[in-house]
């Protein structure tokens, strides 16, 4: 991998998101500013040349091609197409926004998330073709749609605990994890407001900080909680994740699979790090084994490695990515073999050339 190239952007960045199939161009959102920014950044075109010396002196750092203020913090942020971005706020609200040459608020569902008496953060969105889920503080899922200004449904938790996290797993089927270290699923057939269902560890509860499906079977779910652990759910088994991982040492802020080998998994923590999950080894059987394998040894070389962690949590291969550094790393996204990350000193981080 090559070295990691780090610029300096002058605000706290708490979500960084590539364009869909694009690694030449980004968005960011920042928070705890008094003016937040949400940037469109991009990579500039690569110069060939047969001079060492001369590629060497070329700035490769992306640079921002178009910038607006944000009302209150950026807390999740979705880049759906190349000029659609949905961002949540702060103070309740989700916007969308257009990119062509410059950033422009198409429409704002103001105040989706809201206490009786006050403001309440809006946590989390997900999107799905035209339909978009949100959740917030104030223990609501709303549900959105492109074409439609208004909120379509929403729907208020029964335990009135506030949700930090959302994703589709399919178009009729929406998660999201709460503060109370929870799994809510709904089935959005169901008329009723009230028909869902909850999922939960068989452990002290620990804070849902973030989730994400796998690109390739949506009913693996990732999720990561504020002790640094990370949990595997199999969405078609009630009740128990199938694989429970320890490992980083504060809150896991955001984590997803590889989009094209999904074998490998990427998350960043609050105690500065970024790793790389390699479970490639859960999946390829060994040739030294005999030939007669136990019944638990042949299932680990079977199906999706993920689902096999927990017996077989020794063939894990966890890489540090980061390096030294001793900031609070908020989000991640990679595409192709270019991975970024954003942190609360001021750094977007670039590591090219991910090996996988």
């Amino acid at each position: 991998m090559s070295p990691i190239k780090i610029k300096f952007v002058s605000r706290k960045i708490s979500k960084v998101k590539f364009q869909p199939k694009s690694s030449s161009m980004f968005v960011t959102g920042s928070h705890n500013d008094d003016e937040n920014k949400l940037c469109v950044w991009k990579f500039p075109a690569p110069v060939s040349s047969m001079n060492d010396d001369a590629e060497n002196d070329v700035d490769d750092d992306p640079q921002v091609v178009s910038t607006m203020s944000f009302k209150g913090c950026v807390t999740d942020l979705k880049v759906v197409s190349d000029d659609l971005i949905f961002v949540s706020s702060s103070l309740g609200s989700v916007f969308l926004y257009k990119y062509s040459d410059e950033l422009q608020c198409v429409h704002t569902w103001e105040k989706l998330h809201a206490f009786q008496n006050g403001t309440a953060s809006a946590t989390g969105i997900s999107v799905k073709g035209q339909d978009v889920a949100t959740v917030g503080e104030d223990g609501k899922l709303c549900l959105l749609n492109f074409n439609v200004n208004q909120k379509i449904r929403e729907i208020v938790s029964s335990d009135l605990c506030s949700f930090t996290c959302v994703s589709y797993l399919r178009h009729h089927e929406v998660v999201a994890g709460n503060s109370l270290g929870y799994l809510r699923l709904w089935d959005l057939r169901s008329s009723s407001d009230a028909s869902s269902s909850l999922l939960t560890l068989s452990r002290e509860q620990r804070s849902v900080t973030c989730m994400n499906t796998h690109p390739t079977q949506s009913h693996i779910l990732a999720t990561g909680y504020d002790d640094g652990s990370l949990c595997i759910w199999d969405m078609r088994q009630d009740r128990k994740p199938m694989s429970l991982l320890e490992g980083h040492l504060a809150a896991v802020t955001e984590l997803l699979f590889h989009p094209t080998n999904p074998d490998y998994l990427y998350t960043c923590s609050l105690d500065s790090s970024v790793w790389q999950w390699d479970a490639t080894n859960l999946r390829n059987p060994v040739s030294a084994f005999p030939a007669t394998l136990d019944s638990q040894e042949q299932g680990f070389t079977k199906g999706n490695p993920w689902l096999n962690c927990d017996a077989h949590k020794h063939k894990l291969e966890i890489t540090s990515l980061s390096g030294q550094t001793w900031a609070c790393v908020n989000s991640l996204d990679l595409s192709g073999s270019t991975l970024i990350w954003g942190t609360d000193n001021e750094e977007l981080c670039i590591l090219n050339d991910i090996a996988v």
